[in-house]
């Protein structure tokens, strides 16, 4: 969980009525994406949730040649 520093944060991103991200109040943010020093939760919206929070996909991507095997 991340821990964000409130001193650069609105007050509406502190109280978690707009994400914390891009300031968006509607719909109002709904994912937890970390938390305050004092430990109050820090919101997001959908897309930059997904953004900030680590990939539920474990895989690592194979890097692919330019050429082709012979």
């Amino acid at each position: 969980m991340l821990t964000f520093d409130p001193v650069g944060l609105t007050s509406t991103q502190r109280d978690g009525d707009a994400c914390v991200v891009c300031h968006k109040k509607w719909p109002r943010p709904r994912v937890r994406v970390g938390c305050l020093p004092n430990s109050a939760p820090v919101m997001a919206c959908d897309d930059c949730a997904e953004a900030l929070l680590p990939s539920k996909d474990n895989s690592v991507p194979v890097p692919r040649h330019s050429r082709a095997f012979s």
